[in-house]
C-alpha cells in the first residue's frame, strides 16, 4: 500500500521492486494464488494471510477477472466476519469491498452491525472495542479499537479499485 501510494503521489518506485514483490508473493501463494501463507513452506495459509495476499495482488495490478483472485475472494466471501480476529476482518473487508458484488453486500452489514453492537458503552471504555485474540494480547484495547475503526471506514476510505471513476465534465 505504501509503494502504491508513493507511485500515485508521483514518486518513482523502481520496476525491480515490483518484480521482487511478485516473486515473494509467488513463493507464499497456494492454489495458484487463491490463498496465501504467512511464511514459505508453512503448510496451509489462514483466512487472514489469504486476505492480505489477495489485497496485495489487487494493489499490484491483478485484474478483477483474474481467476485466482476470483476464487480467493469467493472463499473469503463464504466466511462470516470473525467475532474476535480484527486483523482478518480488516483485510477481508478491503478485498470484498474492492471486488464488490453479492459477497460484499452480504459481508458488510454483518461486519458493520457486529462492530456497532460490540462497541463498549460504559465508563472510560465507552466508544472502544476489545476482543481477546492473539493480536490484542500485546496491542490491547488500543489495537482492537484501531482495527475496528479502520474496518468500519473501509468503504469511506477506499474507492473500489475496479470501479469506473467518475469524471467531472463541467466546464
Amino acid at each position: 500500500m505504501a509503494l502504491k501510494s508513493a507511485t500515485l503521489a508521483g514518486l518513482e518506485v523502481p520496476y525491480d521492486v515490483w518484480m521482487k514483490i511478485n516473486d515473494f508473493q509467488d513463493a507464499i501463494q497456494d492454489d495458484s494464488g487463491a490463498t496465501y501463507l504467512y511464511l514459505r513452506g508453512e503448510g496451509r495459509g489462514t483466512p487472514a494471510t489469504t486476505a492480505i495476499g489477495l489485497l496485495c495482488r489487487m494493489i499490484n495490478g491483478w485484474p478483477r477477472e483474474h481467476k485466482p483472485l476470483q476464487r480467493g475472494a469467493a472463499k473469503l466471501g463464504e466466511q462470516q466476519p470473525s467475532r474476535n480476529n480484527m486483523y482478518f476482518n480488516y483485510y477481508a473487508s478491503q478485498v470484498l469491498h474492492h471486488i464488490g458484488g453479492t459477497n460484499w453486500q452480504r459481508w458488510n452489514p454483518k461486519m458493520r452491525d457486529y462492530l456497532v453492537k460490540s462497541q463498549a458503552t460504559d465508563g472510560h471504555e465507552a466508544g472502544s472495542w476489545y476482543f481477546p485474540e492473539a493480536h490484542s494480547t500485546p496491542g490491547g484495547r488500543l489495537y482492537t479499537t484501531a482495527m475496528a475503526t479502520m474496518t468500519l471506514e473501509v468503504y469511506y476510505r477506499y474507492m473500489p479499485m475496479y470501479k469506473e471513476t467518475f469524471v467531472d465534465r463541467a466546464p
